[in-house]
């Protein structure tokens, strides 16, 4: 980032002005709440729920566990959409405030490259810049939660046409179809957990000052809002 650009200058000052202000309350604990009690309760209720239901509709019997299995699956997997998506709205979105665009678009594409690896602590981020990449980061971390709280969705349609390929086309179709599929969403998922954990570490490292530690050694006492829980979700 060439700070003697007078026109970078004016991009970061207007940066600077958008995320003024704009406070984590606290995401991961929301997000980790759902993991923990949420979700568990109410994927287990839909599938027990849709089996059941597809069992008595079509008539199924012992041998056809595939598809009664299938359909609890399909029910979790919707009914873990809209509930992720109803959790994002109700409970994790209002914890960013201000809510406030993302002003990462008045930047150019090497510096909004530069923001994202100081964030995630690839380099160490630029003192005099803090307040602008704070707030850069508190605004990210909406939309990794998001994915995090959509993925078991996903995952859960990845398990169902799985077990489908298994009991309709045999272990090829397993093997060459569906297994490359989920290390997809196993990576996509991975990504975005590792990113909104970076982005907390970032925060909570920055907090209260304008010189940052370094990634390995996080200061104990700068936690986020909600973020004192045990757990890889941060």
């Amino acid at each position: 980032m060439n700070d003697a650009d007078p026109a970078a200058q004016e991009r970061w000052a207007a940066v600077e002005r958008a995320v003024r202000d704009v406070t984590d309350h606290g995401i991961a604990g929301a997000v980790r709440t759902y993991y923990l009690v949420y979700l568990p309760a109410g994927l287990l209720l839909l599938a027990v729920v849709g089996g059941v239901l597809a069992a008595r509709i079509f008539a199924l019997g012992p041998a056809d566990w595939p598809e009664y299995i299938g359909a609890g699956l399909s029910l979790a997997a919707i009914g873990e959409f809209i509930g992720g998506m109803l959790y994002f709205r109700a409970r994790v979105s209002p914890l960013v405030r201000p809510r406030r665009r993302s002003p990462l678009a008045l930047l150019t594409g090497p510096e909004r490259a530069q923001v994202r690896r100081e964030i995630l602590g690839k380099e160490e981020p630029s003192g005099h810049r803090l307040p602008p990449l704070r707030g850069l980061a508190t605004q990210l971390r909406p939309g990794l939660a998001l994915q995090l709280l959509l993925a078991p969705g996903y995952l859960l349609l990845c398990a169902n046409q799985m077990l489908l390929a298994i009991s309709r086309w045999g272990q090829p179709g397993f093997l060459w179809v569906w297994i490359p599929l989920l290390l997809l969403f196993a990576g996509l998922v991975a990504s975005a957990a590792w990113q909104f954990r970076r982005t907390g570490d970032f925060l909570r490292r920055t907090a209260g000052s304008t010189v940052p530690t370094s990634p390995d050694k996080e200061a104990p006492d700068a936690g986020l809002p909600g973020d004192g829980l045990p757990g890889s979700i941060r």
